[in-house]
Order: C-alpha cells, then structure tokens, then sequence
C-alpha cells in the first residue's frame, strides 16, 4: 500500500513539473508575440492625440517653451530658457507615429525570446540575434537591448559638422567618413545571423576617416569589438602626422575627437561595454523627442549652439540613469533616454567627475531604407551641447545602410596602406 502511495505521489510530482513547464513555455510564446511594442495604444494614444490636436505643427520657442515644459528633458528646457547665453531657438511639434522594427529584428527577436542571459559581470551572454530583452523592465537589460539594437546590418555614412564655440560666435567645420559592418546579430542582409566565416568571433568592426578640419585631416580610426563582451575590444588609429599605425588605448578613447565635443565612447549615444556601468531605472516620461527628422528643415546660424527646426513627437521614454563603475572615467553618471520601439538612444545627460552637469547629446532619430527596401530607425543628425564651456558640435548625416563592405576593409593591412 505504501508502495503503492509512493508511486501515486510520484506520478503527480511528475504531472505536477510538466503541468508547470508547459505553462512556461505558454506564457514565454505569450510574451513573445507581444512584440513589437508601440509607446502608445488605446486609450493612452487617443489622448495623445487629443493633446496633439492641438499642438502639431506649432513653433516651440524660447518665448513660449514654458507651455511644453512638462515634454522636455531640463537641460534642454534650461538652454531654450536661457536666451542670454544661448540664444533663441525654435522647434516644431509633429505627430507620434510608430517606429516598426525590422522583419528580421521580429524574426530573430521571437526565435531566441528567453534564450539570452546577464552573466555574473553585468555581460550578455548566449545572444544571437534581435531584441535580446524585448518586455524588460530591468535596466541592465534595457541598456544591452540599447546596444545590441538593429543598424541595417552595415553602413557607410557621411557625417558633415559644425564645431561651434558659443562664446567667440565662431564656426568650424568638420567632416567625417565612416563604415560598420555586424559580423554577427544581422537580421536582414544575408547571411544571416552571421556571416560565414568569423574565426576570430567579431561581433561589430568600425571605421572612420576624418576629412575636416585641416589639422586632423586623414586620420583614420578602426575598431574591432567582439561577440565575448568580456574581452576588450581593439582599436588602432593611423596618425598623419607621424606617418603611423598607432594601437589606441581605452582612456584614449575618453579624448575628444577632432576638436569636436563628443569622444569615440559617445558614439551612437554609448559606444563602450555594458557592464562597466552600473544602472537605476527612473521610469517612463512623456517627451517630445525626434524620431522622424527631416534633416534638410534644421536650420543652424553661424555662432549659435543649438539648431532650430528640429522636429519633435511626444512619445513614452524609458529614462535610465548610467553610473560609471570607474572613478576616473570621464563621465561620473549619464543619464539616458531610451525609445521602446526602437531601443535608441535619443537624448543623454552627462556629468562631469564632480557630479556637476557637463553636456547633453540629442540625437534626432529618423527611418531610413536598408537593402531589400528594408526600414531602419537610426538618428540622421545630433547636437551635443557643452553647457559649461558654452561650446557645440552639430551634425548630418546621410547614409547608405545595408552596405556591401568587405571584412578586409578592418585589417591593420587595410588601415596602413590607406593611410598614405
């Protein structure tokens, strides 16, 4: 009888296992085909668009910016606000629309929806391609899908800049040349989710060729980052000047680049390991951010920091504040404004080792088209406002995303010959 009980509850610990697994895996399907996600839907959208109703297509100025104060970061406000140092400035309001992920990001985004883990460093691990955390509320997570986010696979692009120096009312230009390639987590341009050949598992390679100004003209950039987030990525520079092929040392890549306000980890908003920050969440806002920006409407005046005619659309930000695990990095905290839709970052705070506000970055976010007519959210121009030394860098950029650039183009072979 005993005997018999033993195998009855046995039974029903067996039952009771695949009852709950199975209900994992439901509920896993479930969330899956929860995504893509949109900021708004329902009735939260019907009362955006009550809001917008009135509001689309007015001209947002230093006079009349307090009546949208709610929508905006403070350092922006602040700037707008300050005329005396800053200057007027204008932007224009225009309607939410959704930012729809690629067919692959869907695709690869479903297929490993689970698989993905956080190491005991704060590293992704088992991530092959799409959104790795696409119904997250963890900001660790939150910032991995930021920097594992879809960019059209490769892309060549031309950045054309101004460096501003707010005080002097002086102007100087700056141009750049830049390719990257995914080796691995591609989407949408075979092969897919990796190419072919990868023995020394690259994850993304970088390049960039400085045109302008004079004095940095071509010095070139290459960057090597691998799949093992762990592992430190490579980077070499060819020096003009000197005639060389340098190897570039992370707290190098802290200075700032060609005179411009930004070095090589503000880059796309963040371009450094996830795990060498640690990460609060501060919620969600309303914001007005730009997302569809028409880059030929911004207006920028010789001398002034900030551009005029920007474009921007209220939409839900996760806002997560980015603290640096290293005393002596340049940044003591950032704070980053993330789009859920497309996982970029519109718009940073950075503060300086004092804990003293330095700059903020707003990167004007806009879809593109990749091979096969694909749609790609990226950002197709940025200012970076120093606000303490009252200095600017502004860009446009155009692109060509989906890009057929050989792998040999990130070789220190490549990098030399090209240099002279």
């Amino acid at each position: 009888m005993k005997g018999d009980l033993k195998v009855i509850l046995k039974r029903n610990i067996i039952i009771r296992v695949g009852v709950l697994a199975f209900c994992l895996m439901a509920l896993s399907e479930a969330r899956a085909q929860q995504y893509p996600v949109q900021c708004f839907k329902g009735d939260e959208l019907n009362q955006v668009q009550s809001w917008e109703a009135n509001w689309v297509g007015k001209k947002i100025s230093s006079a009349n910016v307090d009546e949208v104060k709610a929508f905006l970061p403070e350092s922006f406000y602040g700037v707008m606000k300050d005329t005396a140092k800053w200057g007027d400035s204008w932007f224009e309001i225009v309607a939410y629309k959704p930012v729809a992920p690629s067919p692959g990001t869907i695709e690869f985004t479903k297929k490993y929806y689970g698989q993905t883990k956080i190491g005991s460093n704060g590293e992704i691990l088992n991530y092959v391609a799409g959104v790795p955390f696409p119904d997250t509320t963890n900001p660790l997570e939150m910032a991995h899908n930021f920097r594992m986010r879809n960019l059209g696979d490769s892309y060549n692009n031309h950045d054309t800049a101004f460096i501003v120096d707010g005080r002097l009312k002086y102007d100087m230009d700056s141009e750049i040349k830049n390719s990257l390639s995914f080796f691995a987590g591609r989407t949408d341009v075979q092969p897919v989710p990796e190419i072919d050949q990868n023995p020394k598992q690259i994850w993304r390679a970088f390049s960039m060729l400085q045109l302008a100004p004079p004095e940095t003209r071509n010095m070139r950039i290459m960057e090597v980052h691998y799949k093992d987030t762990l592992k430190t990525y490579d980077s070499w520079f060819w020096m003009p000047s000197i005639r060389r092929v340098r190897r570039r040392s992370t707290s190098e890549r802290q200075d700032a680049q060609g005179g411009a306000d930004y070095c090589a980890f503000d880059n796309m908003g963040w371009d450094g390991p996830v795990q060498v920050n640690t990460y609060k969440y501060l919620g969600q806002r309303d914001l007005l951010m730009g997302r569809h920006t028409d880059s030929s409407k911004i207006v920028h005046t010789p001398g002034d920091c900030i551009v005029d005619g920007t474009q921007r659309e209220r939409i839900k930000v996760h806002v997560i504040e980015a603290t640096s695990k290293d005393p002596n990095f340049l940044y003591s905290k950032m704070v980053w404004y993330l789009d859920p839709e497309s996982w970029q970052m519109l718009y940073s705070d950075r503060y300086d080792r004092g804990g003293k506000l330095w700059k903020f970055m707003d990167q004007l976010g806009f879809v593109g088209k990749g091979a096969n007519n694909t749609e790609v959210a990226h950002f197709n121009a940025s200012q970076t406002i120093d606000l303490q030394r009252i200095h600017a860098t502004s860009a446009k950029t155009e692109y060509e995303f989906g890009a057929k650039i050989e792998p040999e183009m990130y070789t220190l072979d490549y990098l030399q010959k090209h240099g002279y």
